[in-house]
């Protein structure tokens, strides 16, 4: 696309007329920021709109560096642009402003940045606080967990006095303790700017009249991915009076789990800006990839049922592009590792852009594992690799700790007996664990004695059930401390002997409850011990083995390819995509997220979650449209649902004759004839063809007569459009 050249349709959003609100379904890669940058340019230098009266609001702070990039290339000077803000950097101006002004006390402090540690203090102080109560059991609630979960509460607007839990009857108990301690040190987290901003907002005179009651335009970004203090706040924004234009796409709402949903976009809106018109607009040409991406994406997203029907187009008909699937469980893991090998060593492509994406980080591990094994260099993005994870590091602190059993006690065998002691949960108080390290410190006892205290001893004044989950841990540590002593003992055989004397596995769904969490973790441990079995280690000799593995190779970091899950690459591209274990039940995951929280009197009331199908189907949707030009899978013996969804055999011979098509050649058309005739008639490559890609290379009388041949089915009238 030329630097400001247009299409028609976002031509269109430009110039939307004054006196009616815009919802603009936006497909990936269709030049949306750009669109909305010429919108502003259009309102400030055609309009006379004052750029302090349009507030813009993106959805993180690299969408709003690059929006703002985007101002500066289209020549629109500094004097002309309004002010871009995040939803969370809005609020955090807002607040920071009252606190100057005397409305938020002067001792306020923002738990940010290296103050973020804070936060995790707190939550485990409010913990123990809970714990010591007796207001709930031990080692009951992750701090993690509350910690998300309260993040979710107060998106949703939902203070402590009204919070539900579906996921754990504690956490409520836990978020009103936090709070407490987190308003008497004056102190605010991230996830309090939106909600307080609105407080504020709706509160105070002067705060309305100075941050909305001039506001002439609202435009908002992602507008899919808002959840209700979000969308709460554009409300309050925009009042009665501004003109609101949001742009999104309902088929990559992939954030449902912290509150974001479809119906904000699909239905909500129209309904919620009433009182004016809202035209719908259309951005249907994706600049980012060709036909073949394009349309096996929408063949796809089309079986979804809750979405805003749309054309998804290659804007560069003659555009390349790929999709390879390879089956046959770790062959196909071997067949994405020489592929990926080829085109950084043959093709020269530079391994970042390269992605490797999946639903669970444990899809990633046999692919780190065949990396590993062939020195590519890589990283994991948001997670440890899969020989750092906690999960692991736990079975291997109760091997270092077998390797000092009767090591006198010191602060490194402290760390490992705190680190083990209630994997899987026996219940022990850390006060407890940590007076048994003290004494044994003191009088210079080992593991092994301390333990043989605790049970026979008098010291601890243990009671008779305290003195079991003891002696449990106690016979276990012999048990184990036998067998990493034996020569004939492989570590891959010790490892899955400990996973089920401990009942390791059924451990996480105990903790976790059954789903995404304990599932991850599972998988992680089995796909841990399966590369460790491939290696003829002894116990001991595992330590040496880990400490060499490096998965950078010792590259600098343009130099590593990067894997992590789709639900942290939205809006981001790269020349390839691979998408290992895309298999039934793991892609899409049907034990996934679901609504964890709710407003215990019903005052606030969300829309449903999408069926678990259609959010999962999303999310691959969005995993394949952040490719340029290939996009490699891997499937096992129980391959994904959405392997056949993409049509790709049909699509391929299709989108083929397209491409020749383009190029001039005539004779073209007849090898499209013959590719529909051949199985590629398909209703969304028919739709594709004769109201996308023949229109715009100037064949109408091909679209035509194609109409004619086959029958399409008219697109659902779920959203009035323009154009």
């Amino acid at each position: 696309m030329s630097k400001y050249k247009l299409t028609p349709e976002q031509v269109q959003v430009v110039h939307h007329p004054l006196g009616s609100h815009a919802l603009v379904l936006a497909v990936a890669g269709s030049g949306k920021s750009t669109t909305m940058a010429h919108r502003i340019k259009h309102l400030v230098q055609e309009c006379d709109v004052r750029p302090n009266t349009i507030q813009v609001l993106m959805f993180n702070a690299l969408a709003r560096k690059q929006f703002t990039a985007h101002l500066d290339k289209i020549s629109l000077n500094q004097t002309q642009q309004p002010t871009v803000h995040t939803f969370h950097s809005f609020s955090f101006h807002v607040i920071n402003r009252m606190v100057k002004n005397g409305y938020l006390p002067p001792n306020t402090q923002f738990w940010l940045g290296d103050k973020t540690e804070l936060i995790w203090l707190t939550v485990k102080r409010a913990i123990t606080h809970l714990e010591k109560a007796k207001r709930i059991p031990r080692d009951a609630v992750d701090p993690e967990e509350a910690l998300n979960t309260i993040g979710l509460w107060k998106g949703s607007l939902i203070p402590p006095e009204r919070a539900g839990s579906f996921a754990s009857p504690y956490f409520p108990l836990v978020f009103a303790e936090f709070e407490k301690l987190r308003l008497s040190a004056f102190a605010l987290t991230f996830s309090d700017f939106v909600p307080l901003a609105i407080d504020i907002l709706q509160n105070d005179s002067y705060a309305y009249q100075k941050w909305c009651n001039d506001l002439e335009h609202v435009i908002v970004d992602e507008y899919q991915d808002i959840n209700y203090g979000q969308q709460r706040l554009i409300e309050l924004l925009a009042g009665d009076h501004a003109h609101v234009m949001v742009v999104g796409d309902d088929d990559q709402t992939i954030y449902e789990w912290r509150g974001a949903r479809p119906n904000y976009i699909i239905q909500d809106f129209a309904k919620v800006f009433d009182n004016m018109g809202v035209l719908a607009y259309r951005l249907s040409r994706s600049f980012r990839f060709g036909p073949l991406i394009a349309q096996c994406a929408a063949n796809v997203i089309a079986c979804n049922t809750n979405r805003v029907e749309k054309p998804l187009i290659a804007f560069q008909t003659g555009k390349p592009g790929h999709i390879h699937v390879l089956d046959g469980g770790y062959s196909s893991i071997k067949g994405l590792a020489e592929q990926v090998l080829a085109l950084v060593e043959v093709d020269q492509v530079p391994p970042t852009e390269i992605i490797v994406l999946a639903r669970l980080y444990a899809q990633l591990d046999n692919l780190e594992m065949e990396f590993l094994a062939r020195g590519i260099p890589y990283r994991v993005e948001g997670q440890q690799p899969f020989f750092k994870r906690k999960e692991i590091n736990a079975l291997l602190d109760y091997i270092r700790l077998s390797r000092e059993y009767y090591t006198p006690m010191t602060n490194q065998i402290g760390k490992w007996l705190l680190s083990v002691a209630n994997k899987p949960s026996r219940m022990l108080s850390r006060s407890l664990l940590k007076k048994m390290i003290s004494t044994a410190r003191h009088k210079k006892m080992s593991t092994h004695q301390v333990l043989e205290e605790a049970v026979n001893g008098y010291s601890f004044a243990l009671n008779r059930w305290q003195a079991g989950r003891v002696q449990e841990l106690w016979d276990f540590l012999e048990r184990l401390q036998a067998r990493v002593n034996d020569p004939n003992v492989k570590a891959g055989d010790l490892l899955d002997w400990m996973v089920e004397t401990l009942g390791y596995l059924d451990y996480f769904q105990n903790y976790y409850g059954k789903g995404e969490h304990s599932d991850e973790k599972s998988h992680a441990v089995q796909n841990f011990i399966r590369y460790i079995s491939m290696i003829p280690l002894k116990p001991l000799e595992l330590f040496d083995h880990l400490a060499n593995l490096d998965t950078t190779q010792g590259k600098p970091e343009e130099d590593l390819i990067i894997f992590t899950t789709i639900f942290r690459t939205k809006g981001l591209e790269y020349d390839y995509v691979v998408i290992p274990q895309c298999d039934e039940n793991l892609l899409p995951y049907m034990r996934g997220r679901h609504t964890d929280i709710y407003d215990t009197k019903g005052l606030i009331q969300e829309s449903a979650m999408s069926s678990l199908v259609e959010s999962e189907r999303r999310l691959f949707y969005v995993a394949m449209t952040r490719a340029r030009k290939g996009v490699l899978i891997g499937t096992s013996r129980f391959p994904s649902r959405f392997i056949t969804e993409i049509q790709l055999k049909e699509t391929e011979a299709v989108m083929a004759a397209v491409a020749w098509l383009a190029t001039g050649d005539a004779a073209a058309e007849q090898d499209l004839l013959n590719a529909l005739q051949g199985g590629g008639a398909r209703p969304g490559i028919l739709k594709s063809l004769t109201g996308g890609y023949l229109p715009d290379m100037g064949q109408s009388d091909l679209a035509v007569q194609i109409q004619s041949t086959w029958v399409i089915p008219a697109p659902s009238p779920q959203v009035q459009q323009v154009g």
